[in-house]
């Protein structure tokens, strides 16, 4: 049977691979979107009980400073689907109790720190070394150290300090911080579903090779297609491997990307059932999870929901066991359990390096890589990476 041929073929449907097939599609591209695990959205990861109640296993917010997200959303319909959240405190745990983050502070040094917010500037600086001035070293190690490793679900003292936070101008017609009605798959399922876009899941490519003027791709279920083009969003390492015999030099650069694996648990269960203080957000300061994060900001009559994000290596059940005894509830009370992987990079100083690299090795070559290991973790970075690398394709398919 002859090969189907593609404009384009990305590789990865996740947030970066499904905004870059989004720009592509709506520039009139014939796109072939392959994804390994068995349904889209990568870091996007919403479980679903039977009856509609939601949470999520992945990413939870969405924020009013996304812009180039929320074209996208405009472009595919979704803005009337925005549900804003209520507000709700963070809290730590510290030695199993529920504190308050300033009860742990040394307010003194925190004031007498503070200053250097006017003068400090990140470039060339660690998360750890930024912030730890503007706090003072004892709040970073106690607290703020702890803070800040729940963003990335990892610790993040040696991630470049310009990578973590980024201000971008706020739409103020939308909700400072949301979701979507049935969580944020709802996002990852219209952006399936585009025009031009042929969606194949547990279908991940396993081989490239050059077949001018197109490139093959072969795939796990056995199927292969031809793409004049070739888009990775992918985790750095299996970019790597795919690209080992077409671009060795990019290969290279995507090995020197450091990432993690975060194991993130949800639990649901009865009001009633969870005597746990209502929260947007737990993170302890020294434990098998960096944070843990609840549905009550989007709150429901009857049920509540906790995602735990655990450190890579411990089992299902001894992550469960430790969900009951830092809520307090009974593990057959559970009413619902769900767990989702997530690689994220980790990225250290010399990170901009490593990008000018993987950028200098595929100018020309008919190859475009995204991710969220470019300008940043956030959603809106992969976004934004995706739609320069989109524009890219446009121009040189032209």
């Amino acid at each position: 049977m002859a090969e189907s041929v593609f404009d384009v073929a990305i590789l990865g449907a996740g947030i970066s691979g499904l905004s870059f097939a989004h720009h592509a599609a709506r520039a009139g591209l014939r796109c072939l979107l392959l994804e390994e695990a068995p349904s889209p959205g990568g870091c996007i990861h919403t479980a679903r009980t039977g009856d509609g109640f939601w949470f999520e296993l992945g990413a939870h917010t969405l924020y009013n400073s996304y812009g180039a997200l929320l074209d996208i959303m405009a472009a595919c319909g979704l803005l009337d689907a925005i549900q804003g959240r209520s507000k709700a405190p963070y809290r730590l745990l510290v030695d199993g109790e529920v504190r308050s983050v300033p009860s742990q502070l040394a307010l003194g040094e925190l004031f007498a720190s503070a200053w250097r917010a006017f003068t400090l500037r990140k470039p060339g600086r660690t998360v750890g070394d930024y912030y730890g001035r503007l706090v003072g070293r004892r709040n970073w190690r106690r607290v703020f150290s702890a803070l800040l490793a729940a963003v990335p679900s990892q610790p993040a003292d040696d991630f470049p300090a310009e990578m973590l936070f980024k201000r971008r101008p706020r739409r103020k017609e939308f909700p400072r911080t949301f979701t979507l009605d049935g969580g944020l798959s709802t996002l990852v399922e219209r952006l399936a579903r585009q025009e031009r876009l042929t969606l194949r899941t547990s279908a991940g490519a396993v081989a490239l090779e050059r077949v001018p003027p197109e490139f093959r791709v072969s795939c796990a279920d056995g199927s292969s297609a031809l793409a004049r083009h070739l888009a990775l969003a992918l985790p750095p390492d299996r970019g790597a491997r795919l690209l080992a015999s077409v671009l060795p030099a990019t290969a290279a650069a995507l090995q020197r990307v450091r990432t993690t694996n975060i194991d993130s648990t949800g639990v649901v269960m009865a009001r009633v059932d969870l005597p746990f203080p209502r929260l947007a957000g737990l993170v302890p300061l020294d434990d098998v999870f960096f944070s843990a994060v609840s549905r009550d900001v989007v709150p429901d009559a009857r049920r509540r929901a906790l995602t735990f994000h655990f450190r890579s290596g411990l089992g299902l059940d001894d992550r469960l066991a430790r969900i009951a005894r830092v809520t307090g509830a009974r593990r057959d009370r559970f009413a619902e359990t769900a767990e989702h992987r997530t690689c994220l990079p980790s990225p250290a100083l010399g990170h901009t390096d490593i990008v000018r690299a993987i950028d200098e090795s595929i100018a020309a070559s008919r190859v475009y890589v995204t991710g969220n290991f470019f300008g940043g973790l956030a959603i809106e970075d992969c976004v934004l990476r995706s739609a320069a690398e989109a524009q890219r394709l446009v121009r040189e398919s032209g």
